[in-house]
């Protein structure tokens, strides 16, 4: 039951009531409004002094109008406020009334959170820890029962080999598969969820045909085009060797040994193929697409990071906020995704140890793009001219700094910023000293 106006004042200021002297505070307002909308509603009462004197408010026409609007759009995810004029002890005073919400809401794009009677900001770690539980709570798309479906349709051959797979993690082994999927919470009475489909059932392809990878590898004059259906697991399996296949073997030589090993990291790869399949938006009739030709290796999987990631944070420490739990649980169960929340960073480690270029992580076509260089391609931050430089000459060419210059256009004193910088990214070497130096092509 809503309290009435004069009950709250009787009440005084706490978590859910707020007294504001005049709309001139509007500001505070609004975080008061977001931070309460975040804890699960209350009520903001203008024209009313600290300690609950109401002193009135002055409001000219159209200002609760105008306010109301304001507010709509300070205020995000968006709350539908109640607000009224009344009388009280013969003295206006505004009543805004907020809805518990859909948050943690945002006031001009900054968190605030209810202390007691106060509104306070709320740190990242806290804003980024309700974000993340609120996310989890909600029912996702892998969830949904598949009303057509049944437990009869559970594969006992995927399931062993999940089983199997997952014994260092926990996974228990002599379980009937209707009992397993059952636990991982992909099954509702005797039907399977989009999850359980997915990751267990004899022909998810019928029920989901979205549920695909479409990869092609086409290096020098051969091609190898798939569609890679069955299982979530199978996918992966199946897109990773596709890739391995397909890559070429180069020795390295450091100071003793020799070492033969394929262009990409395994793990890089691995990790990308396995992220793409647990993150994407199996709602999207678009496919998960793998290509590989001579650049990169490049993933693309329909969907857009939850908040608060972004492609920068992917690079450093973040929190996991996997787009289907269930399914991501069960991966990395079978060992297919390290702990959660480090996939990223791993891609970038392989690389980088490895001495491959940085990978590219992008939004990009409504969707999540990634993009592993092949040695020897070049950088997408390259300014035209120096690309341009570089794909007019072989690897071991030699050539000067005039060289360079007059080619691309530019000064001399350009020129040599410009090779010193693709010096830095490993695609030329300088040799010599004074009138002998040369730069060589690698």
């Amino acid at each position: 039951m809503k309290l009435s106006t004069q009950d709250l004042l009787d009440a005084g200021e706490s978590a859910s009531i707020e007294f504001k002297r005049s709309l001139a505070d509007e500001q505070r307002i609004l975080e008061t409004i977001a931070a309460m909308a975040t804890r699960g509603g209350g009520t903001v009462l203008v024209g009313v002094r600290d300690g609950g004197e109401v002193v009135g408010v002055d409001l000219a026409e159209g200002a609760q109008e105008r306010f109301v609007q304001r507010a709509m759009a300070a205020v995000d995810p968006r709350v539908y406020l109640d607000v009224r004029e009344e009388l009280v002890a013969g003295r206006l005073v505004l009543r805004i009334d907020v809805p518990p919400g859909d948050g943690p809401h945002l006031a001009k794009g900054r968190a605030f959170m209810r202390s007691g009677p106060s509104t306070i900001a709320m740190s990242r770690d806290e804003y980024e820890r309700r974000l993340i539980a609120r996310l989890r709570e909600s029912t996702g798309y892998e969830r949904v029962v598949d009303e057509g479906s049944s437990l009869a349709e559970i594969d006992p051959e995927v399931v062993e080999v999940f089983v199997e797979r997952g014994r260092t993690r926990g996974v228990r082994s002599g379980e009937e598969p209707s009992d397993l999927v059952r636990r991982l919470r992909m099954a509702s009475g005797d039907k399977l969820t989009v999850a359980g489909q997915l990751l267990f059932g004899r022909d998810a392809h019928a029920a989901f045909p979205q549920a695909v990878i479409r990869a092609r590898a086409r290096r020098g004059g051969a091609e190898d085009v798939r569609a890679i259906e069955g299982s979530l697991f199978t996918q992966i399996d199946a897109a990773v060797a596709l890739v391995l296949r397909n890559l070429r073997v180069q020795p390295v030589r450091d100071a003793v040994v020799r070492e033969d090993r394929l262009e990409l990291p395994e793990a890089a790869v691995r990790e990308t193929v396995a992220n793409a399949v647990a993150h994407r938006d199996y709602r999207s009739t678009a496919p998960t697409q793998l290509v590989l030709d001579d650049r990169a290796l490049v993933v693309w999987n329909p969907g857009q990071l939850p908040p608060p990631l972004t492609p920068a944070r992917l690079r450093e420490e973040h929190p996991s906020v996997p787009a289907n739990p269930l399914i991501a649980r069960a991966l990395y169960l079978a060992g297919y995704i390290e702990e959660w929340g480090t996939g990223t960073n791993r891609i970038v480690t392989s690389m980088a140890a490895q001495g491959n270029a940085e990978p590219l992580f992008e939004e990009r076509d409504a969707g999540f793009r990634v993009t592993l260089p092949l040695p020897g391609a070049l950088p997408a931050d390259l300014s035209p001219r120096q690309a341009d430089f570089l794909q007019g000459t072989d690897g071991g060419q030699r050539f000067t700094t005039v060289d360079y210059a007059q080619a691309a256009g530019v000064a001399k004193r350009t020129a040599l910023a410009d090779l010193r910088q693709l010096a830095d990214l490993g695609l030329v070497a300088a040799e010599g000293r004074g009138k002998a130096s040369r730069w060589r092509r690698l």
